[in-house]
């Protein structure tokens, strides 16, 4: 799990290797341990090594097992097993520690672009096949790692860290008015209306486009083309089982080898609520690390309110970790709300985000750096194990408003969208924004779009909107500065087919699923508990009783106009 990048010229050019290995040393943050650089001709590849995994103790990269194809990857497999015995079963020699890297290249050498029908995980790689003269990249079903890439005459750069595409002189800094406008402080257009970039192929940057999840781009004879290869099913047939244990025994399993798969270290650090999500995560990996006999290094972190808003979320997690038996510290929110932005930042952000730097959740991060390179990520049980969080009483918007309360990202400082209405969504254009401005961008349209698209596609909202990927890209470790890889157990594919296979009643039913598999792991205070959101706004409490403070005053004056 590490940084890459790319170059290829189109037209013939050599590579130039200073300009590659500044590229690559410029993703040292994000990758510390190793980092290397392979030519040949008109291509090129860099790569920063993050060592997460045990296996991942002997890999480097960029790498080849004949020096005729190539490959860099920011890549995390699941089901190794799977995947080693079906190579082996084509009569190549493999052992149990095998590198990722070396089991994707095996299965392209074997299966060519169709490997991709048998890997899943997370990953951004690319693939130079020298004989063919061509370079095949890709990016993982659900989006975990980012993939960007900018088209320079009739080649290509890529990365899976947009700062360092930035480096190349071809790569100008205009800026993508759809995501922030050119020349101001101000965040517009889909920022301003959703908080986020909706444009799953678009960047801030007019140059840079994002390879949107489970989608290929290929480079052949000067021609490029992306496409997708795979697609959440709309339409699975329910499993019936004759024992309704059957459904928990399954499930159990693969939740289990989900969490397994995103550890296969002897240390980590996860975010811990009163929740459902979390503590299942944080309970089910520190019994499967505790039951290797080796020394574990596993710590959790909770953050609490002491005066802001009610809050007894701590009191629950302190429950889970002392059943479990792992150590918990504790954050208050207080102490990092009224925090004013540093004058000159020690790292800027590549792009505007929803979470403010000033949060416990940053310094959560800090701390796991400190000593773990995994951080457990409870993201992605609500879509999974609620029956249809995108249904008609619940839009998209309404939907990130409560996952934004939910996870502490931020609160509104200024609230201009009404509650939409249950039985219908009415849209509240905001009358603040410049009226030309608002008809260039066609905001409207875009507010329109958003909300009246099918909700009920699939559960995890790949088809609705691009949440999820904003969320993956603000987790890593080429966003947030910190050389920490953010793991999503719900976003495991074959668990996440399993689900869809369900039946909504009772298994989504308040989660009663995930409810019945936790039984003797959680406390039962934790697992009988009923759904709670934060109960108020802290950030709107905190300056309705500090006051309006004399940074916030630019930020508030800025002119949307």
């Amino acid at each position: 799990m590490s940084g890459i990048v790319g170059i290829l010229h189109g037209d013939g050019q050599p590579i130039d290797p200073a300009l590659l290995q500044t590229m690559t040393e410029l993703m040292a943050f994000r990758g510390p341990d190793a980092r290397d650089t392979w030519t040949d001709g008109y291509v090129g590849f860099g790569h920063a090594l993050l060592r997460t995994t045990w296996e991942s103790a002997t890999e480097r990269q960029p790498h080849s097992l004949d020096g005729k194809v190539w490959i860099t990857g920011d890549i995390r497999l699941d089901w190794r097993e799977d995947l080693i015995d079906q190579l082996r079963a084509s009569r190549r020699n493999l052992e149990n520690d095998v590198t990722d890297v070396d089991l994707v290249l095996h299965a392209y050498q074997v299966w060519g672009d169709a490997c991709l029908e048998r890997l899943s995980g997370d990953f951004a790689l690319a693939i130079w096949d020298g004989p063919q003269q061509r370079l095949f990249c890709a990016r993982d079903h659900f989006g975990v790692v980012p993939f960007f890439y900018a088209t320079i005459g009739k080649g290509l750069i890529f990365s899976n860290t947009l700062n360092c595409l930035r480096l190349h002189p071809e790569v100008s800094d205009r800026l993508n008015e759809g995501a922030i406008p050119q020349g101001s402080a101000s965040r517009r257009a889909d920022f301003l209306l959703f908080s986020m970039n909706m444009d799953m192929a678009a960047t801030t940057f007019a140059d840079i486009q994002k390879l949107p999840p489970a989608h290929t781009l290929i480079w052949s004879e000067g021609e490029m083309r992306v496409r997708r290869y795979w697609q959440m099913p709309e339409a699975v047939e329910y499993l019936r089982y004759q024992r309704p244990e059957e459904y928990v025994e399954q499930f159990r399993e693969l939740f289990e080898r989900a969490v397994a798969d995103r550890l296969r270290t002897n240390s980590a650090g996860t975010h811990l609520s009163g929740g459902m999500d979390s503590t299942s995560i944080a309970a089910t990996a520190y019994k499967l690390m505790t039951a290797t006999g080796s020394p574990v290094d596993f710590r959790a972190y909770a953050i609490v309110y002491k005066h802001l808003i009610p809050d007894d979320e701590g009191d629950y997690a302190k429950e889970v970790a002392e059943m479990a038996g792992f150590p918990i510290e504790y954050l208050v929110a207080e102490d990092y709300i009224g925090q004013a932005p540093g004058e000159h930042p020690e790292y800027i952000y590549p792009e505007p985000r929803l979470i403010p730097e000033q949060l416990a959740e940053v310094e959560i991060t800090r701390r796991i750096a400190g000593y773990s390179r995994v951080l457990l990520a409870g993201f992605g049980g609500d879509p999974a194990l609620y029956p249809a969080p995108f249904s008609q009483n619940k839009s998209l918007l309404g939907y990130i408003r409560s996952l934004r309360a939910r996870v502490r990202l931020r609160t509104r400082l200024r609230q201009w969208l009404k509650r939409e209405q249950q039985e219908q969504q009415k849209i509240d254009f905001p009358d603040w924004f410049n009226p030309d401005f608002a008809e260039r961008m066609q905001l409207k349209g875009r507010l329109q779009e958003r909300l009246t698209v099918s909700p009920q596609k699939d559960r995890y909202g790949m088809a609705a909107a691009p949440l999820w990927s904003n969320i993956f890209a603000w987790s890593d470790p080429g966003f947030s500065g910190f050389p920490v890889k953010v793991r999503f157990p719900f976003f495991d594919l074959r668990l996440v087919l399993y689900l869809l296979s369900v039946p909504s009643v009772p298994w989504f039913e308040n989660k009663f699923l995930l409810r019945e598999a936790m039984k003797g792991l959680l406390p039962e205070s934790v697992r009988q508990r009923p759904k709670t959101t934060l109960r108020g706004f802290a950030h709107y409490n905190w300056v309705q009783q500090s006051g309006i403070q004399p940074w916030m005053s630019e930020i508030l004056e800025y002119d949307y106009a």
